[in-house]
């Protein structure tokens, strides 16, 4: 098998074939070719470039005209810079090639740093440089590395909706506890708070694993969900697609959802918690709550299940509403 080379070794191919005098017509526009393949390439060119600028102060002066990256500025070898230098043969070239190596192999083989974001009360949405768009719901936390192979995300807590650029070379994984979501290009909502976990397509196709269940990848398409609470055996229903990221248009969808899990979603819209007391376990919601502020939420939920509701400046209190 042959192993592709390493981009910052292509780069250095580049930047000393193109130095040479003998360099051809065709060697430019391979070399087009190859930074419109991707644009990583592009910005391992011009780093090496930089790099050397700063090294010859011939170099510099020649660059001090042309604020334009060479990877942006390819009409013709004519207009190229650095071009004609008649003192710079190839194993000149090669023994510079040799020392940028060194000099840039940690910038350009460095691990691209995570970002870390978080909501607190409001939610936000997050577009990335592939073009993947990410909607964070209230008071989540997740971390996103966007590395050549692959991009993940890690979604310690919360909640949020995927909408995934295509990009069969990358795929894109979310950590959600215990699970992994893959996927090449589609929409998906996750959920991973406390004890619960769950997926919910709108489009596309997903693969869902789970680290206690190797081998068992389960795949979901648009209109599938699956849900799963502690230790209990994950749920797999149908779901309406359109409503996957229910909460983005501002409405809660339950169906026979067990009180516990309702008061869980509260609690994260809330700034308390939201308590369900033994006499209320056993009851079963099914219906939509529109988001708004406690009291309006608290309302609608009364309205639908025979709850009585009691509230502090720390918690809100719900137990099964006793009999006239």
């Amino acid at each position: 098998m042959t192993l592709q080379p390493s981009l910052h070794d292509q780069a250095l191919h580049w930047f000393a074939r193109l130095r040479d005098d003998d360099a051809l017509e065709s060697d430019w526009l391979a070399f087009q070719d190859w930074l419109e393949g991707d644009v990583t390439h592009g910005q391992a060119y011009d780093a090496l470039e930089r790099m050397w600028v700063e090294l010859d102060p011939d170099a510099g002066a020649d660059a001090a005209n042309d604020d334009v990256p060479v990877s942006q500025n390819l009409a013709r070898p004519g207009r190229r810079r650095f071009a004609g230098r008649s003192w710079l043969y190839p194993s000149v070239a090669a023994a510079a090639a040799v020392v940028l190596a060194v000099a840039l192999w940690p910038m350009l083989d460095q691990t691209p740093a995570a970002e870390v974001y978080r909501t607190e009360a409001a939610p936000r949405t997050l577009t990335l440089a592939d073009g993947s768009v990410i909607h964070m719901n209230r008071r989540s936390a997740l971390t996103v590395r966007m590395d050549r192979g692959e991009r993940s995300v890690t979604l310690a807590d919360g909640e949020a909706a995927f909408d995934v650029a295509h990009d069969a070379a990358r795929p894109f994984v979310i950590s959600a506890g215990d699970h992994d979501v893959r996927v090449l290009g589609t929409a998906f909502n996750v959920l991973n708070h406390g004890e619960r976990f769950a997926v919910s397509v709108e489009r596309g196709v997903v693969a869902v694993s789970s680290s206690k269940e190797a081998g068992q990848d389960v795949r979901l398409t648009a209109g599938q969900q699956i849900e799963q609470t502690g230790a209990a055996d994950p749920v797999l229903s149908r779901v309406d697609p359109e409503r996957a990221a229910a909460w983005r248009q501002g409405v809660l969808i339950y169906r026979d959802a067990p009180l516990s899990v309702v008061a869980d979603d509260l609690s994260r819209y809330f700034d308390k918690a939201v308590v369900v007391a033994p006499s209320a376990q056993g009851l079963r919601f099914t219906g939509a709550l529109q988001v708004g502020d406690e009291a309006r939420m608290l309302g609608q939920l009364q309205d639908f299940v025979p709850i009585a509701i009691s509230r502090s400046a720390k918690e809100v209190r719900v137990a099964a509403r006793e009999a006239n």
